[in-house]
């Protein structure tokens, strides 16, 4: 047979073809307009996928008007209209159009399906947090042999009225069941993680709620151990030299000499039981949040978004510290105080999530940071007023913008910790470790600051109003810009080397610090600050006392000296 003569025959015409393609296109058309939506169900954060989303909505059209013009094509096949599919590819062309028609229905089984496997993953999570709450309660019962007073077995009597060796008086007590609960925490932890990555962080702010919750219930049903010595009263300002010599011993006796001895109250915070281990678990879980656990938080109670920030990741503001060649002026004090009163608000502002930890019993809690970034122990903005935290490891630890406020921190160790912004009105500090703290514009007004050790510490822009701090060690502290009004000091409080250029000094009595001349000369105050003997009051200090109100304030004076040190004069003391 010669090749050039055979000829292929299709079953099909041009125009069945033309009905085969356009509902392929249909089908294309569907899955296109599904895939897309579902994509922006899942993800809303892409930036291509609102020009995807608007041309799926385009596509809608289009799939009507080929989804009629399939039926038409049906109408004139069934009809026996169109010739070119009539006879042996009539049934096969039918066939294949009724499969492709069926294709959005399969599709839309497809998407009821989809629908159905997220509600079954949901009410899964739900399962899975109910299951963890339950367990976070497990308790065993534990058998023990009665013991009399005197710490020896109980035996049970026999006939003739003397103990029976052979039967041991037994007890039997229900006790939480830390190992069970331990994995129930685990378990939490592993949501909140799943929860963020999966869906948006629903989950995750519950999760949070339920350990916290867990902590500060159960930390307290072991009642806080308290200082046993009495609070420490400041001396009166009419002490005769016998009361200030019992204050002098009573101090020496309360904080040692500074070099070789440590205050009693870090020897005592040291000597504390550590929290249960649920417990102590339940507060590394909180501290060891990740960078989006904690923008999840930051949005709650909305899903977080592509700008979404956590505002205690934004660094603090920072001061250089100023050097013989160029030292600090007041201009740039005045804007870094600027700048540090704006981040201070942006934290007091936020309204996102934050832990609730207020209340509880954390003495001797281990809550310091072991990774470098201090990633593991993130307490930043947290809500810790009035918890007890006397001997705890907090070193390294991040609580920007905290609360603090009458929280109890004796004796507890802060090296190294980020406190930035961190309120801590009347919070009980004696005797605690703060070498290197980072502290710049903490409020730490009322607070109680004797023997603390603030070797290092950065605490510029820090507000320490009527602080009391006897005692304590302030050498090489940046103190720029400080307001010491009313604040309490005494011949132990070691100021050596601590810089004080722009700090306030009001209604203090120096006369006991041991103060330098060139220290006070990079101070402002006014006639109600006792100077030490050998001191020479600073020119540029007005030589009477400053109101706090109206003309001359003492804030408003403080501020003038600050933004021009060379060019301001002291106000004249009003007449009568």
């Amino acid at each position: 047979m010669d090749r050039s003569e055979v000829t292929i025959t299709l079953p099909l015409s041009g125009h069945g073809l033309g009905v085969i393609l356009t509902a392929l296109g249909i089908g294309a058309a569907t899955a296109v307009v599904f895939l897309i939506l579902k994509e922006q169900e899942r993800n809303t954060e892409r930036a291509p996928l609102a020009l995807l989303t608007a041309f799926g909505w385009l596509l809608m059209p289009v799939w009507v008007v080929l989804f009629a013009g399939t039926l038409w094509q049906v109408w004139l096949i069934l009809s026996g209209g169109d010739s070119a599919l009539v006879g042996a590819g009539r049934l096969g062309a039918g066939a294949l159009l009724a499969a492709l028609l069926g294709a959005p229905f399969v599709i839309w089984g497809t998407v009821l399906k989809h629908q159905t496997l997220r509600y079954q993953k949901e009410g899964h999570i739900t399962d899975r947090i109910t299951a963890a709450v339950e367990q976070l309660g497990a308790e065993k019962v534990v058998k023990r042999h009665l013991v009399n007073s005197h710490g020896k077995k109980v035996f049970e009597k026999g006939e003739d009225g003397e103990p029976d060796f052979a039967r041991p008086v037994i007890t039997e007590t229900s006790e939480p069941n830390i190992e069970v609960r331990i994995g129930a925490i685990l378990s939490l932890e592993r949501i909140a993680q799943d929860s963020t990555i999966h869906d948006k962080g629903r989950d995750h702010v519950r999760v949070m709620e339920i350990l916290c919750a867990y902590v500060r219930e159960n930390s307290n049903a072991r009642a806080p151990v308290d200082f046993p010595l009495l609070e420490w009263e400041p001396l009166a300002e009419n002490a005769d030299e016998a009361a200030q010599m019992e204050h002098v011993r009573k101090r020496y006796e309360r904080f040692g000499d500074g070099v070789f001895e440590y205050p009693k109250a870090r020897d005592w915070a040291r000597s504390l039981p550590a929290p249960r281990a649920d417990i102590a678990l339940a507060v590394q879980v909180l501290g060891r949040r990740t960078a989006e656990q904690r923008r999840v938080e930051a949005a709650w109670p909305d899903p977080p978004g592509a700008r979404t920030v956590w505002p205690f990741d934004t660094p603090c503001p920072e001061l250089r510290e100023g050097t013989e060649d160029a030292p600090l002026t007041g201009a740039e004090i005045a804007a870094f105080e600027e700048k540090l009163w704006t981040w201070r608000e942006t934290l007091h502002r936020y309204t996102g999530y934050r832990l609730d930890l207020r209340g509880a019993n954390l003495q001797a809690a281990d809550l310091s940071a072991k990774r470098p970034d201090a990633s593991d122990a993130v307490f930043s903005g947290a809500r810790l007023d009035g918890a007890r935290m006397e001997g705890a490891g907090l070193l390294g630890a991040r609580m920007e913008g905290a609360d603090l406020g009458g929280a109890r921190i004796k004796g507890a160790d802060l090296g190294g910790a980020r406190i930035q912004g961190a309120d801590l009105f009347r919070a009980r500090l004696e005797g605690a470790n703060l070498l290197k703290a980072r502290m710049e514009g903490a409020k730490l007004i009322l607070a109680r600051m004797e023997g603390a050790d603030l070797g290092g510490a950065r605490m510029e822009g820090t507000d320490l109003l009527m602080t009391r701090m006897e005692a304590a060690k302030l050498r090489r502290a940046r103190m720029e810009g400080t307001n010491l009004w009313m604040a309490r000091m005494d011949s132990a409080t070691s100021l050596d080397t601590a810089l004080l250029r722009g700090a306030a000094l009001r209604d203090l009595n120096c006369s006991g610090v041991r103060f330098s001349q060139a220290q006070v000369d990079e101070t402002f105050g006014d006639a109600s600050v006792i100077l030490p003997e050998g001191v020479i009051r600073p020119a540029h200090w007005p030589n009477w006392e400053l109101p706090s109100m109206g003309e001359h304030a003492f804030d408003t004076e403080w501020r003038k000296w600050r933004d021009d040190p060379d060019g301001y004069t002291p106000p004249p003391e009003p007449e009568g």
